[in-house]
């Protein structure tokens, strides 16, 4: 059997033995058996956000609706994002926020070693530049990479990258044995006949998915008790279209979540799996169907949030 393979499989024993419970409460007992707490069956949880276009309306009701809740997310910026838009993603850095850097030009799978290093050189300068901060997380398109993306990583101290999901829901961590570098495997989700995505309203949307699929596949999502869950939107669709951000609301005030406070519990050990094994054993997951949209309703038709917020305008309550 193939070695990634074996991790695969390694991985799944793993989470079917450890998914009916994240941690026992000791104040409940049944017949001398410690009885996992309701909070313990929720997964924990953490939103990411993504802009690219110049309006950021969508982005900033996000970043109002988050703080109202006492919530941090992790937003990643391309180049354009940091040029137009320094002062409303230096407040995401001042306010607990993890801002990342990402490349959406192209995937990173299999590009040469320089080049790859290059590009996230470059856009470690630009969000450093912007934020004052380290930039710890980065991610390209498809939240693509290779081994040269992790020894680039590697090289510039680059913390975290994200990658394209190896375990359905279930939100992962790889560590490589070889590297510093820690691999974010997001959670990927399947959606009918038109292939897997992360669980994202783009990636959902662009399949041909509503906003009313998007609700049962969140719900579908969380029926299969992931023990960690990385929910992402594209915010000129989730924080900006009424029925994409509805659900996205719903699934924020339905308790069904234990929303980690900041992206350093989110990725802490004992909320999730996080395997340390040689770079040769970290599966790869390159599917992608959907690279030029086929959306069910057209962006242009969604009907827009009434009232947006921005919590640089006004201060959150």
């Amino acid at each position: 059997m193939p070695r990634r393979s074996v991790v695969v499989m390694l991985a799944l024993v793993v989470l079917a033995g450890c998914n009916a419970w994240r941690a026992e409460d000791p104040a409940s007992e049944e017949n001398g058996t410690a009885v996992p707490s309701e909070a313990a069956l929720k997964p924990v949880g953490l939103v990411r956000l993504m802009e690219f276009h110049e309006d950021i309306s969508g982005l900033m009701n996000w970043a109002y609706e988050l703080e109202a809740r006492g919530l941090k997310c992790l937003v990643c910026f391309q180049k354009n994002m940091l040029d137009m838009h320094p002062t409303e993603i230096r407040w995401f850095a001042d306010n607990g926020h993890e801002v990342g850097g990402t490349y959406a030009e192209e995937p990173f799978w299999d590009l040469p070693y320089e080049t790859q290093l290059e590009i996230m050189q470059e856009t470690k300068e630009l969000v450093e530049g912007v934020t004052g901060k380290p930039m710890r997380v980065f991610g390209s398109r498809y939240f693509a990479y290779d081994e040269n993306t992790v020894k680039a990583a590697d090289e510039l101290g680059v913390e975290y990258l994200l990658a394209r999901g190896t375990a359905d829901v279930e939100a992962l961590i790889y560590q490589p044995e070889e590297y510093d570098c820690t691999i974010i495997s997001v959670s990927n989700v399947a959606f009918g006949d038109m292939g897997r995505g992360s669980l994202c309203d783009y990636s959902l949307w662009a399949r041909g998915s509503t906003a009313a699929d998007f609700e049962q596949v969140l719900d579908d999502a969380l029926a299969k008790q992931p023990k960690r869950i990385l929910i992402v939107s594209h915010c000129y669709l989730g924080g900006a279209k009424a029925e994409w951000w509805e659900a996205y609301e719903q699934l924020l005030d339905s308790g069904d979540i234990e929303w980690a406070a900041d992206f350093d519990e989110w990725i802490m050990p004992r909320n999730g799996v996080n395997l340390a094994v040689p770079m040769s054993m970290i599966p790869e997951n390159r599917e992608v169907k959907y690279t030029t949209p086929a959306p069910a309703v057209p962006e242009e038709e969604l009907e827009d949030v009434d009232d947006l917020h921005n919590p640089c305008a006004a201060p959150v309550q």
